[in-house]
């Protein structure tokens, strides 16, 4: 979703049938190796965090993935990102 892509859309740029991904999605099936390299290279995910878990960056998982989102964000949006962070610090403050 973060990418703007539906199911099939992503399901034919790995090359498997989109109810292939809709079992990796819903049902917990487990892809290929192959199949998951590139749903991760396309999706822009680490692809360590599968292989190497205990390399995993500090922080809760929120915060990871409040950070994978940014690495996402569109430049322009950027700015609005930051003052909202921003707003939350000094609220907090």
């Amino acid at each position: 979703k973060a990418l703007g892509l539906s199911r099939r859309a992503l399901a034919e740029q790995v090359s498997i049938d989109p109810r292939y991904l809709a079992n990796i999605e819903n049902s917990g099936d487990l892809p290929s190796v192959p199949v998951l390299y590139e749903l991760a290279r396309i999706c822009k995910l680490p692809i360590e965090r599968y292989f190497h878990p205990e390399a995993e960056p500090e922080g809760s998982e929120q915060r990871q993935r409040v950070g994978h989102k940014l690495k996402l964000c569109p430049e322009p949006y950027l700015p609005i990102i930051e003052g909202a962070i921003d707003g939350a610090i000094k609220i907090k403050e």
